[in-house]
């Protein structure tokens, strides 16, 4: 089924992302990667962070100015704690969780790093993650009899 594009009427004339931003987002899902130790290899998942990112911003305008001032924030972050003590005060600070974002930090943390998070997740993050071997969009195999059941049976839930 053929369905026709959609983007917002703010995006219309607006000018792509700055190359700078797109590095500056893929660089933190990088930290989230090695952060959570859910995806081994990040630079598979580029080209999908980035038609995630066009994505939003097609839905949502205001996704273009949420993630240029999440790279200033990180910018301002790492040259004032480092790089790892930035990216774990941004994946860990409890102020930066607290809704609605009141803060350039909460409202990268909000906005952006969540979502990428939730975005690794659906990727695949999960399961390496958990080590779940069932979950929605994911069955482990065949089930083969005298071997473990690559699903949850009756007795694990009434357990």
């Amino acid at each position: 089924m053929y369905q026709k594009p959609i983007n917002h009427p703010a995006n219309l004339g607006a000018k792509p992302l700055a190359t700078g931003v797109y590095e500056a987002m893929y660089g933190l899902f990088e930290h989230i990667c090695r952060f959570w130790g859910n995806l081994d290899d990040p630079q598979q998942y580029r080209s999908r962070l980035f038609v995630f990112m066009d994505n939003r911003i097609r839905l949502h305008p205001e996704y273009r100015s949420f993630y240029a001032h999440a790279k200033l924030t990180l910018e301002e972050l790492v040259d004032a704690l480092g790089e790892e003590q930035a990216y774990r005060t941004l994946f860990t600070d409890p102020a930066a969780n607290q809704a609605p974002p009141q803060t350039p930090l909460a409202l990268a943390r909000q906005k952006v790093s969540n979502e990428f998070i939730a975005f690794q997740v659906s990727q695949g993050g999960f399961r390496r993650f958990t080590g779940a071997i069932n979950y929605p969009g994911y069955i482990a195999g065949a089930f083969i009899p005298g071997e473990p059941a690559p699903y949850r049976t009756g007795e694990e839930g009434a357990a």
